[in-house]
């Protein structure tokens, strides 16, 4: 669960705090990728279920991931092509509310729900 990803992984968390990053998506997981774009093994990855939040208003969530509308779905993540980790947020659980520059947040969707234990709610940093 999160708890431990926050464990095994906060370190690395800070480490990226500052640096720029981009966007990639796969089908409804992101992968911030940091520095170089043609870098590999520098990257935080989130998997559903998660939010894309510009100040209080949602822009996405995972949720709304459709095949058949992924090119639309996908040009909503402009604003995180490019920008900055700015700092994260920690819940109760190991949860992490990742802050980006302008207001841009990715936040776990939902981690209150009664039902949590049916979501697939993995992230991790991974810096070489």
């Amino acid at each position: 669960m999160s708890q431990r990803d926050l464990n095994e992984d906060e370190g690395t968390l800070i480490g990226f705090k500052g640096r720029r990053c981009f966007a990639t998506l796969h089908t409804n997981s992101i992968r911030f990728r940091f520095d170089d774009q043609e870098k590999q093994g520098h990257y935080i990855w989130v998997d559903p279920p998660w939010v894309l939040l510009s100040g209080s208003e949602e822009i996405t969530n995972s949720q709304s991931y459709s095949e058949n509308r992924f090119e639309e779905w996908c040009r909503l993540f402009s604003a995180v092509r490019e920008t900055t980790l700015q700092d994260f947020e920690t819940g109760k659980d190991g949860e992490v509310t990742l802050v980006f520059a302008n207001g841009l947040k990715n936040n776990p969707l939902d981690p209150d729900s009664d039902n949590r234990d049916l979501d697939y709610d993995h992230w991790y940093a991974y810096d070489l």
